[in-house]
């Protein structure tokens, strides 16, 4: 969904979602004009919107200058290989160009849009704790797990299901309007700065209707969805999808019409008796988007098998037990901190010793979690540590006033300056 920003005077042409963009006689020179040109307007239209409100709602005038922007640059797109799409028996030196997918990273980082999307982050990510389907973090499906009776999961599959580039496929409108409605229901409860809903409004136009962006010292726009690497596009794109939801398998904002699901971020889960019938459901949610943009992939399992979820697999016994243990993906290259590395002793300690808690708590029995902690003591041999199961003793309490002596710990250096 992008497209090389239009350039009359250098002849520029463009199509929609293509990076190789042909290019008629360009110079470095006309892509650094319009480059500057773009962050100065947008970076003008930033500050004038901010000194707008803040006069409006009599902000203290040292606010004025804390969000103004300065010195901005545009964002910056690169690339991150999928690793994880690689199939495991494949040398990922022998794929061609074609076969190798890539994730698009945008660093916002020192945007002219920067500040005013940071304020608007702040604002709106409160508003997820209200959204009945959604995992403030990556493990609280465990504890939801605990609820589920063994007569309703009986004969029941846990399965998984992902939109296919959710933040790129939501309509920005749709976002603002979204929003918006959620926000004006819980204003008064809210952290808003003095702020007022049509500020919101106004602020969110301008950071996601400006998605501009560097690459290979080129101008590009993000013609469609939530600007990537935008701190405010993650939680617009949440509630949107919270929406599509809330007019699709939810009877009202708080009750289901079936029995379990959760979902963090873009990863769902729930429990179906077939692949049909969870297709079905993530087709209903799919229906309620009015762009008809948001496709759903469905992963189910086969009879008797666990099925990944984040960092954890989960599976239904017989007798409508759930079970989970830990997870690691086969592509993973077991890879952390070595124990050779220059890292204090505490660091490495912690490090080894926060596997080891993540291992037992996504474990939901003795078996889970002897299984769990094998990976864990696998990727602890393969770099470096000895004697591994130590660090799965628990901490010690340090009493109050006790320093802690590790010589590892302090490094000494001349600063030459």
């Amino acid at each position: 969904p992008w497209q090389l920003w239009q350039d009359q005077s250098s002849g520029i042409n463009a199509e929609y979602g293509d990076i190789e963009i042909n290019i008629k006689h360009p110079t470095k020179h006309s892509y650094r004009a319009q480059i500057k040109t773009c962050r100065d307007r947008i970076q003008g239209e930033c500050n004038d919107l901010w000194a707008t409100i803040s006069t409006t709602r009599n902000l203290p005038s040292n606010c004025n200058i804390l969000l103004e922007s300065h010195h901005t640059t545009l964002p910056t797109m690169y690339t991150l290989v999928k690793t994880h799409k690689v199939p495991v028996d494949t040398d990922i030196s022998t794929l061609t160009i074609g076969e190798i997918k890539v994730r698009p990273i945008v660093s916002c980082s020192g945007s002219p849009t920067e500040k005013l999307a940071t304020l608007a982050t702040r604002i709106i990510t409160p508003l997820l704790t209200f959204l009945p389907s959604h995992m403030v973090n990556i493990h609280e499906h465990i504890s939801e797990f605990q609820n589920i009776s063994h007569t309703y999961a009986k004969d029941l599959n846990f399965y998984t299901a992902d939109v296919s580039a959710l933040f790129t496929n939501v309509s920005v409108d749709s976002c603002i309007t979204d929003v918006l409605e959620l926000a004006r229901k819980y204003w008064d409860t809210m952290e808003t700065f003095g702020l007022e809903p049509s500020d919101l409004k106004m602020i969110l136009n301008l950071v996601l209707n400006n998605a501009f962006f560097t690459f290979n010292q080129r101008l590009y726009e993000q013609v469609y969805g939530t600007f990537m690497g935008c701190s405010v596009s993650p939680p617009c794109a949440i509630i949107r999808l919270a929406a599509c939801e809330a007019n699709s398998i939810f009877t009202d904002i708080h009750f289901l019409t079936l029995g379990y699901y959760q979902r963090y971020v873009d990863d769902a889960a729930g429990f179906a008796r077939s692949k049909q019938e969870a297709e079905d459901r993530h087709a209903l949610i799919a229906a309620a988007d009015a762009d008809n943009r948001i496709k759903w992939e469905v992963d189910f399992p086969e009879p008797g098998q666990y099925t990944p979820f984040l960092d954890t697999e989960v599976g239904v016994e017989k007798d409508g037990r759930i079970t989970t243990r830990y997870y690691r993906k086969p592509q993973d290259k077991g890879l952390t901190l070595h124990a050779l590395s220059h890292h204090p002793t505490n660091t490495k300690t912690a490090v080894a010793r926060n596997f080891y808690e993540t291992a037992e708590l996504t474990s939901s029995g003795e078996v889970e979690k002897e299984h769990s902690l094998k990976l864990v003591d696998e990727l602890l041999l393969q770099n470096g540590y000895q004697n591994t199961r130590q660090y799965h003793k628990k901490k010690k309490k340090k009493k109050r006033g006790e320093a802690v002596q590790d010589s590892d710990s302090y490094h000494h250096s001349t600063l030459y300056y």
